[in-house]
């Protein structure tokens, strides 16, 4: 197993974590499974639940903190997330802890830096995290590619973007206007185009990798979250492996170096 690296647990509408692991200490990105299926999804990768030294929460919905509460509560783990989260989120009898915007802090050995997205939470994070010399940045639940975004993404040897939906598929299929429109809007998710064009603006010559996460089971496919991005990448997609996270599928784990 890689000294450092990150797999993902579980990604789409049906629940969200991403394990980082440093050396043997773990963070938690998002903890969106009930604590049995995340610590045995865990095992998997070889890392004991008693390996995690923090979970941080990107926002307060269910798909992205089904399980903190019962994680944290059992194995002694601290909650970090920005005031808005924590005060919407159930984490009675958990040690919290507020995350401050653009403000970078040290926790369990990484550099976590977040940063404000768009989405229909109250104050909805996304993360950089410098592990020794290698960052990796992760964007998952937002509505659009502001230049905040691009700039604090800008330079990551591996990045988690959001490709949630196929734009036809989206409108052409059953959702009501309404949840169109919003999953559409500023606040509301990132659809492959707008995945390939951040993955297009923050990649540098360091990047090696792009994963596309929390795809939408009803309006997207692998495959067309893919193409989209590949074709977005032109000529840089020759150097970056590009990999899919499938809704509801473990994967990993990617050595970050």
């Amino acid at each position: 197993m890689h000294d450092i690296f990150v797999s993902v647990l579980a990604s789409g509408s049906s629940g969200n974590a991403f394990l980082v692991v440093n050396h043997g200490a773990a963070i938690l990105v998002d903890a969106g499974l009930s604590r049995r299926e995340l610590e045995k999804r865990m095992s998997v990768f070889g890392v004991e639940p008693t390996q995690v030294e923090a979970v941080l929460l990107t926002h307060e919905h269910t798909d992205h903190v089904r399980g903190a509460r019962s994680f944290c509560q059992g194995n002694n783990v601290r909650v970090y997330a920005s005031k808005g989260t924590l005060s919407l989120t159930p984490l009675d009898g958990v040690g919290k802890s507020v995350l401050e915007t653009d403000v970078e802090q040290e926790i369990a050995g990484v550099k976590v830096r977040p940063f404000k997205v768009k989405h229909l939470a109250a104050e909805p994070l996304a993360f950089s995290l410098m592990i020794d010399s290698v960052k990796l940045s992760i964007a998952s639940d937002l509505g659009s590619v502001t230049p905040r975004v691009v700039r604090e993404m800008a330079g990551s040897d591996m990045m988690l973007i959001e490709a949630n939906y196929d734009e036809k598929m989206l409108m052409d299929g059953e959702y009501p206007e309404f949840l169109k429109q919003a999953i559409k809007g500023d606040n509301g998710h990132l659809s492959n185009s707008d995945a390939g064009t951040l993955a297009r603006s923050a990649a540098a010559e360091r990047t090696r990798d792009v994963m596309l996460v929390h795809l939408s089971k009803e309006n997207n496919t692998p495959e067309l979250a893919r193409s989209a991005v590949e074709s977005a990448l032109g000529e840089s997609a020759k150097q970056v492996r590009l990999t899919v996270a499938e809704h509801g599928v473990p994967s990993g784990p990617y050595a970050l170096r």
